[in-house]
């Protein structure tokens, strides 16, 4: 089942159209690592948020051509964005 819903994003050349080879690469390896923690969580049901993806992943690449920012950077501040409550904090809080 991955590999059909994979197939999605390698199809879709609007996804990764004006984006370097190193950026569209890794983008698609970004939503196919979602595709691929999903569907280990949630016993194949990743389909429904196939669309919610490429989504994402259309609106990233477009930041990135606008912009001129390395989708690498946009993908951390996702997952910066995504970490839950207490995850990656450091030990003690910073102090002026």
């Amino acid at each position: 089942m991955v590999e059909r819903l994979t197939e999605q994003f390698l199809e879709d050349e609007a996804l990764t159209d004006g984006l370097s080879d190193e950026d569209a690469s890794e983008l698609v390896g970004w939503l196919v690592g979602i595709v691929e923690d999903l569907e280990a969580e949630s016993n194949g049901m990743p389909e429904r948020y196939v669309s919610q993806l490429k989504r994402l992943g259309h609106e990233l690449a477009r930041i990135a051509r606008q912009y001129a920012v390395p989708i690498e950077e946009l993908i951390d501040l996702i997952e910066t964005a995504w970490e839950e409550p207490g995850e990656g904090q450091s030990p003690k809080p910073m102090q002026a």
